[in-house]
């Protein structure tokens, strides 16, 4: 996208405008001391692209301006856009400027609102409703619009980065860019297109859906199976309780027998089969009774036997006197009592020999009644014996509403059955994009091989400043979005120290990533690299102590490095220009003199306004 950035106007409270020019296919130098506002310009212009927060400083700064200001132009139109001052509470305005034509006010007034002015440059961003989060974070929702502001994390390498050794971009430290970063460097990078996402987003849609039916599905299949089980239980039961029949070919058979029997309750008669059994086991229960009485019987009369044989027993000894009284004492009364005794014994004889033997036939019935018990028995085993009956009629109706209930359920069930052919129809949509997805996307590996090519030719032309590292190959970690170096021929990356090796494996970075973008022909982020003093690793500052060294006290080692720095951001320029035909525009806020890049013949590099020194600053003294 090309983008440049023309002009920065300040409005001051005293009515005075402080104006900086930038040029295009140029490296624009602001250098001069420590503490003259040099820095600030990368806030103003994130400030100015809609930032919710910023660290523009209040002293010399915030406190005498009304507004900030950028001229720019933007593809093929050039535009103004002002915002107002931070309050005094540091409560970034909400107060905007615009002009479509590029027209500097004397004083801006409020004339559009924010939405509508970011929907202004969204739309030269290449940025509509389609280009969105492709995947959640915790402060990213998937979905939701992407912010042109994050494009702007390829565009500038602030003091806190432009030397880190395992940052490469801006703002990392905020967990919302942090996300941004990773969800848009494909989209940036030209690894991915619009088309992609906005196919990406129906097969995110389509998936869901599916899952969606899938659940459904299974939850019907759940709930058809439960209520199978219910319905087959309760067949079961009207089986066991005779009230259809036992001879079926299938459970729709079943509930055909069920549902004659709830429409015809009223006709329903007591089972055949209930009532053989209950004449079959009458009758058993009549033949065990029966048995249970002969038993009883014979056993008591074994007992009378066994009396009767004592009695005879007892008797014995009459007959013994009789026959050997001769031997006893020969005495009237004696023959008397014999003569008694004898006459009683012989009627006890006859009234016993009188008695019927009982016990002839009774075995035999016995074995008749035994006999007939099997055979009840028998044509028992033939009846269903998982038979169940009712206590009441009133329990068999309560049943037969069971039923009823359940028939009323299963013909509900039948409306709720799952369209199976929707789902594949959704399934079949879902192959069809991806497959065009996989048409259409371009290989991620290709893509991050030629950016490690890209990157490795601005190290090759760095490999004087590189020390150890001359030769080493440039190596892209894509998970963490950080360059590292490896050793030729080694499986894994080096751990590269040295802070002027992390500045230049910063620069050679972004140049190497800015050339893929443009020759991807991707078109979200603005042709514009700005640089925080690449010279900060022999030139800078300790913490917020100012830089006192003239450039005389630069060792010329580090000064070297820092013309080779030069040279290769003044060759990417012209690299850009010849074999691309694109423009390019690149500011750098340094210490270093002008003399360093006019010795070297670097065309490409100019100085902005006058070194900031001698009382010339962001806001010159002069102004306020």
């Amino acid at each position: 996208m090309r983008f440049v950035i023309n002009e920065m106007n300040l409005w001051l409270k005293n009515k005075k405008i402080r104006s900086i020019p930038f040029f295009e296919n140029k490296i624009n130098v602001i250098t001069g001391e420590s503490g003259t506002g040099k820095s600030v310009i990368i806030d103003i212009v994130d400030y100015c692209f809609f930032a919710s927060k910023t660290k523009i400083p209040d002293e010399k700064i915030n406190e005498n301006i009304n507004w900030y200001g950028l001229k720019f132009e933007i593809n093929d139109k050039q535009y103004v856009i002002a915002r107002g001052a931070l309050s005094e509470n540091r409560k970034v305005s909400s107060s905007y400027y615009f002009s479509p034509i590029g027209e500097v006010p004397n004083e801006p007034t409020p004339n559009i609102t924010e939405d509508e002015l970011k929907a202004v440059i969204e739309k030269e961003f290449s940025i509509d409703s389609n280009v969105t989060i492709p995947y959640s974070g915790k402060k990213l929702k998937a979905g939701s619009k992407i912010s042109l502001r994050y494009f702007f994390l390829f565009n500038t390498q602030s003091g806190d980065t432009i030397d880190h050794s395992e940052v490469f971009f801006d703002k990392q430290n905020d967990e919302k860019y942090k996300e941004a970063l990773h969800r848009i460097f494909d989209l940036a990078i030209g690894i991915d297109t619009v088309n992609n996402i906005i196919i990406k987003d129906k097969i995110n849609t389509l998936e869901k859906d599916i899952l969606k039916l899938e659940r459904r599905k299974n939850a019907i299949l759940k709930e058809n199976s439960v209520f199978d089980s219910e319905l087959r239980s309760i067949v079961k039961q009207a089986k066991e309780y005779d009230l259809i029949s036992l001879e079926t070919n299938s459970l729709n058979e079943d509930i055909g027998n069920l549902q004659h029997v709830v429409e015809n309750v009223q006709f329903l008669n007591t089972s055949e089969n209930m009532k053989e059994l209950e004449k079959l086991q009458k009758k058993k229960n009549e033949i065990k009774h029966k048995i249970r009485s002969y038993n009883k019987f014979k056993n008591e009369y074994s007992g009378f036997k066994k009396l009767q044989s004592e009695t005879f027993e007892s008797l014995k000894p009459v007959d013994h006197l009789r026959e050997n009284y001769g031997h006893l004492i020969q005495h009237p009364i004696l023959i008397e009592l014999l003569d008694f005794l004898e006459t009683e014994m012989n009627k006890i004889k006859k009234d016993i020999s009188n008695k019927r033997p009982f016990d002839i036939n009774l075995d035999d019935d016995l074995k008749k009644l035994t006999k007939q018990l099997d055979e009840i028995q028998k044509d028992i085993d033939k009846v269903p014996q998982n038979k169940k009956s009712f206590n009441t009629e009133i329990e068999k109706f309560v049943f037969i509403g069971e039923i009823k209930s359940k028939l009323r359920l299963f013909k509900h069930g039948d409306q709720e059955i799952f369209n199976e052919e929707d789902l594949d129809k959704k399934k079949d949509e879902l192959e069809q994009l991806k497959s065009k997805l996989e048409t259409e996307i371009i290989d991620r590996s290709l893509v991050i091989r030629l950016l490690e090519e890209l990157v490795q030719r601005y190290l090759d032309k760095s490999s004087n400043a590189l020390g150890i590292y001359k030769d080493y190959q440039s190596v892209f970690d894509y998970k963490t979005k950080v360059l590292q170096l490896k050793k030729p021929t080694a499986l894994v990356p080096s751990v590269v120290g040295s802070s002027s090796n992390h500045m230049f494996m910063h620069l050679c970075f972004m140049l190497g990533i800015h050339e893929l973008i443009i020759k991807q022909g991707a078109p979200y982020v603005p042709s514009l690299l700005i640089f925080d003093q690449p010279s900060r690793p022999y030139y800078g500052e300790e913490g917020n102590k100012k830089n006192t060294k003239k450039w005389s006290q630069i060792p010329q080692d580090d000064r070297t490095k820092i013309t080779i720095a030069f040279t290769v951001l003044n060759d990417f320029i012209t690299h850009m220009n010849e074999l691309y035909g694109q423009s390019f525009q690149m500011i750098v806020f340094e210490h270093i003199p002008e003399s360093i890049w006019k010795s070297a013949n670097l065309n490409n590099v100019i100085l902005v306004d006058q070194e900031f020194r001698d009382g010339n600053a962001l806001i010159p003294e002069d102004l306020l």
